[in-house]
C-alpha cells in the first residue's frame, strides 16, 4: 500500500474456500479486514505459517513456511486474532440481518446497507468485492462443516448470493435508525 505510514503488522487470517480452510498470517500495513480484502488489486494473498485444512474431516493436508492463495477461490474470510482496527463510521448504513449463500457455505448474520427509499435499491447498491458480515455464523452440513462463528467476517461478493428475508424492518432514512442508535462501524 504506497503512502501509507503505517508500519507492516502480522494480521493472522482464517480464510475458506469451498474445499479447504487455510490459517496463516498475512503481513500488511492496513489493519482493516474489510479494506484489506477490497483494496487489494492482487489475485493472491501470500501467508506465513499457513495451515490447510480438509473441509468436514479436519485433516491437516498442509503445512507451509510461506505459501500462496488463490483469491478468486476464498468465499470467506475472518481474523483468527484481533484484527479488525478501528470502527469509525465512513458513512452512515443501517444494520440488516441477512442471510449468504456462498456454496456450499451458508453465513447468517448483519449486513449493512446504504438508506435508500427502498431495500431493493440499497441491496442494489452493494458493489465492494468483500462484503462485511458482523455476529456471523457459517456453516456447510452437506459437507459436514459444523457451524464456526466470527464477530466479523469478509464474504466474496462473486461468489456469494445476499437473501434478505421477509419482515425485515426497513427505514428509508438516517433519521429514524439515529433516534435508536442504530451505527455501522464498516
Amino acid at each position: 500500500m504506497f503512502g501509507s505510514f503505517n508500519p507492516v503488522q502480522p494480521l493472522p487470517l482464517t480464510l475458506v474456500t469451498a474445499n479447504l480452510i487455510v490459517q496463516g498470517v498475512v503481513q500488511a500495513r492496513i489493519r482493516r479486514l474489510t479494506d484489506l480484502m477490497n483494496d487489494s488489486d492482487s489475485e493472491h494473498l501470500v501467508l506465513e505459517d499457513a495451515r490447510f485444512i480438509e473441509i468436514g474431516s479436519h485433516r491437516i493436508v498442509g503445512n507451509a513456511a510461506v505459501a500462496q492463495v488463490q483469491v478468486s477461490d476464498v468465499l470467506l474470510v475472518h481474523a483468527t486474532g484481533d484484527g479488525e482496527g478501528s470502527g469509525e463510521l465512513r458513512t452512515s448504513k443501517q444494520p440488516v440481518r441477512a442471510t449468504l449463500l456462498a456454496p456450499p457455505f451458508t453465513i447468517d448474520g448483519t449486513i449493512y446497507l446504504a438508506y435508500e427509499p427502498e431495500l431493493r435499491v440499497a441491496l442494489m447498491g452493494l458493489t465492494d468485492k468483500w462484503l462485511p458480515v458482523t455476529g456471523a455464523r457459517y456453516w456447510a452440513y452437506g459437507v459436514a462443516e459444523e457451524p464456526a462463528a466470527a464477530d466479523l467476517l469478509v464474504v466474496n461478493h462473486l461468489r456469494a448470493h445476499v437473501v434478505v428475508p421477509r419482515g425485515v424492518e426497513w427505514r428509508g432514512s438516517a433519521d429514524a435508525a439515529q433516534s435508536r442508535g442504530a451505527q455501522s462501524p464498516w
